[in-house]
């Protein structure tokens, strides 16, 4: 592992103390005990760079934004409605609004604090699962959109190009999700990185039209699915909602049908730990040492310097006492096989 994209606000919980706005985190947080300060944030950052890990933030806007409206309530739309659906994927529901000039004078604020903490050149300026309903349905956005004369399309256009535009005033390079480019049709500057997750061929379509792209297909390398549903499945039309066994994360090739020039425009590739059904009590056996079979892909390739495959049958050999080393290092990981495969792997996979 060497980045680590932080996702740490989303629609449940706005736990980043802004110095801007410090009633955003102490009325949308869980509780005082679930803040992340800068202090915390710095700690985390120069913990991880001594490790040789870069640490990407992510500000998830416009949609996914529920947990603003309780700090400064007249920024977000459709909040908490019931029933949820047609207004979010899951609840709660809420988005930022995006014809209120108080929205883009608070997120440019945060993108300034974020960009102070967080040294690293990318970006993520998120961008997923934004729901039309939401706004067509908030009188202040259908008014100004008689006003202006303009479409729904048109106003979540400026609104996002001009944060990014913000984030690249910050001197930074600016992450996506794959909605931008491939459901929203937006033409993005050629430097923007689109994160694929909406299953692996998003990865060919991406690539086609030129930007480079990190991998996180969620049928293959989201970490969190096959747990059962917290709710109801927070992903109903996206691929690969059943368990992905490390088999199956070392399997994917994120290569696959693309051509050379395509594949050069892979900037690599990322594991996905959301944490609907994950907590400190679970999440590290979740992660590890399925992140650890991704890992070995992303750095290691598919084949050996002779051209031969390599599979997840040789794979197994080194996992299994890799787990090992992780369990002594005090990292609860999960167990690949029974025991008696670990003390005898030849007489279990040969």
């Amino acid at each position: 592992m060497n980045v680590l994209h932080w996702h740490f606000i989303d629609a449940t919980s706005f736990p980043y103390v802004s110095k801007a706005y410090p009633q955003l985190a102490a009325k949308g947080a869980y509780s005082p005990a679930h803040h992340y300060t800068a202090d915390h944030i710095r700690n985390l950052v120069q913990y991880a760079k001594e490790r040789g890990v870069r640490v990407i933030p992510e500000l998830e806007a416009p949609g996914h934004s529920t947990s603003w409206a309780y700090g400064i309530p007249e920024i977000v739309s459709c909040v908490n409605k019931v029933p949820y659906s047609g207004y979010t994927v899951q609840p709660p529901s809420g988005q930022l609004s995006i014809a209120n000039k108080k929205t883009e004078e608070v997120v440019n604020t945060i993108i300034d604090e974020l960009s102070e903490l967080f040294p690293d050149s990318w970006f993520h300026a998120s961008g997923d699962e934004v729901i039309m309903n939401c706004w067509t349905n908030d009188t202040q956005i259908v008014s100004y959109l008689t006003e202006k004369n303009m479409t729904i399309m048109e106003l979540f256009r400026n609104f996002v190009f001009n944060m990014q535009d913000h984030i690249r005033s910050r001197n930074k390079t600016v992450m996506v999700w794959q909605e931008m480019l491939l459901e929203y049709n937006f033409t993005l500057p050629v430097d923007t990185i689109i994160q694929i997750w909406i299953g692996s061929e998003g990865v060919k379509a991406a690539t086609q039209k030129g930007y480079k792209t990190v991998v996180s297909s969620s049928d293959y390398w989201y970490l969190d699915i096959g747990y059962g549903k917290p709710r109801s499945n927070p992903y109903p039309t996206v691929p690969g909602t059943g368990h992905n066994h490390w088999n199956r994360v070392y399997s994917y090739d994120i290569r696959a049908n693309l051509t050379q020039d395509e594949s050069a425009l892979i900037q690599g590739g990322e594991v996905c730990m959301w944490s609907e059904l994950a907590d400190k009590t679970n999440f590290e056996g979740k992660i590890w040492p399925r992140a650890s079979a991704a890992a070995e892909r992303l750095w290691s390739g598919y084949e050996t310097p002779t051209g031969e495959n390599i599979t997840s049958a040789d794979a197994i050999l080194r996992l299994l006492p890799w787990r090992e080393l992780m369990l002594l290092r005090g990292t609860m990981a999960s167990p690949l096989n029974q025991g008696f495969c670990t003390r005898n792997p030849l007489d279990c996979f040969q």
